[in-house]
This record gives C-alpha cells, sequence and structure tokens, in this order.
C-alpha cells in the first residue's frame, strides 16, 4: 500500500503517512454512523379539502334558497331574490369552483367565471326592461374575455424559458385595454346616448405608448440587459 499524496511505500496498519503525515484511509475500518443535526424527512400527507369546500357551498346555497323562497312568498314571484342568486352563483364561479380541482388551469376557469358574471348582467337587463345587454355588456365582456384569455393563454404556453416574450404579451394587451377604451365610450354612446367627449383618447395614448416601450424593450437585448443590471427586472 502507498501513499496517494507521495507515493511513499506504508507499512500495513499504520495510521499516517511518515513522510508527509497524510491520514491513511482503512476501508477495512467500519465507520460508526454520526448522528443527524436535522430529523429525518417525513412525508407531507395529502390532505382533501372536498369536506371545507361542500361546506363552503352550502354556504352559498342556503341564502340562494332563503332569498328565493322569501321573495316568491312575498310577491309571488322571483324579483330581487334572482339578482342575489345570479351574484352568488357568479362568485361561487369566481372564488370556489377552481378550489374543486388539484390544479384549476386559468384557460378554462377565467371564461366560466366571466359567464357567471355576464348571466348576472343579462339578468340585471332583462329586471330592469332595459335593452343595453347586447349593445353594451356583451361586447364590453367579450373585449374583456378575448384580451385576458389571450395573455393567459400566451404566458401559460408561448413564453416558456423565454421571458423576454412577456413583455411582447403585457405590451400587446396594454395596447388592447386602450383600444377597449375607445369602445366602452362608443357603446356608451350607442347604448344610453352619452355624448362622445373623447376621453378615451387619453387612456389609449398612454397605454399605447407603454404597450410600445415594453415592445421595444422585449425586443432590445441590450435594453432589456441594461435595464436588467440596474433594476433587477
Amino acid at each position: 500500500m502507498y501513499c496517494v499524496q507521495c507515493g511513499v511505500e506504508l507499512q500495513k496498519g499504520v495510521e499516517k503517512c511518515p513522510l508527509c503525515g497524510l491520514r491513511v484511509y482503512h476501508p477495512e475500518l467500519r465507520e460508526q454512523p454520526e448522528a443527524l443535526p436535522y430529523p429525518k424527512r417525513v412525508e407531507e400527507e395529502t390532505v382533501s379539502h372536498g369536506g371545507l369546500l361542500f361546506i363552503v357551498s352550502f354556504l352559498f346555497a342556503i341564502p340562494l334558497l332563503v332569498c328565493l323562497l322569501v321573495d316568491f312568498h312575498l310577491n309571488g314571484r322571483i324579483g330581487w331574490s334572482g339578482i342575489v342568486a345570479f351574484s352568488l352563483l357568479a362568485s361561487y364561479l369566481i372564488f370556489c369552483l377552481p378550489l374543486w380541482f388539484r390544479r384549476p388551469n386559468p384557460v378554462i376557469f377565467f371564461p366560466v367565471a366571466m359567464a357567471g358574471v355576464l348571466g348576472l348582467c343579462l339578468y340585471l337587463c332583462l329586471v330592469s326592461g332595459g335593452r343595453w345587454f347586447l349593445s353594451f355588456a356583451f361586447p364590453v365582456g367579450g373585449a374583456v374575455l378575448l384580451i385576458v384569455e389571450a395573455v393567459i393563454v400566451l404566458l401559460r404556453y408561448a413564453v416558456g424559458e423565454q421571458r423576454h416574450r412577456a413583455l411582447f404579451v403585457f405590451g400587446g394587451a396594454f395596447i388592447g385595454v386602450g383600444g377597449l377604451c375607445v369602445l366602452i365610450e362608443f357603446l356608451l354612446r350607442v347604448s344610453f346616448g352619452i355624448a362622445m367627449r373623447w376621453w378615451s383618447l387619453y387612456p389609449l395614448t398612454a397605454l399605447t405608448l407603454l404597450g410600445v416601450m415594453l415592445i421595444v424593450i422585449g425586443a432590445c437585448p441590450p435594453l432589456r440587459l441594461s435595464l436588467h443590471k440596474k433594476f433587477f427586472i
């Protein structure tokens, strides 16, 4: 047996090299296991939230049914209780329904939530005798759905490891929101007869400039690197 550091031949049983002092390793000697400074890893148990969600669902259902019964008993028809029912249903679709799934996909659940909100708007329109749902609420809600859904889909499936692509997504989203402001002002004139004051040009200009700035930053690697070094973004 030879020393691994200086190459001197070693006698059997020595603990150190007589020349360089390197400690000799004896594989035949078993080392005593040392106590770990931390406890062994304990596997976390998966906790089911089904019972809690079941209770929450009942908490939504109880006031809904009570309002419907009281309204029908007092007025002989469903009136104000329908507003409460649709409001509770929309809230449940937005906040509680995704919790029933282990990995809720926002690509699916955001349109479901928007459908609940539009359903509430439709009922309010019918109860009030108005005609603003198809001319205002539906196109505005549809535009919001398209913008947000596009952002969600692109961030989830198109960005990937190329994080700078998110700048293009948000830049386009800002420009789209600016256009949405113009659409809202136009639909207000069509649905409610409100005169066009062109207030929408102010958010359109600001959001378009902000969106173009993000797109330019995303398309210019030196500019992205400079901002990352200075602001850690």
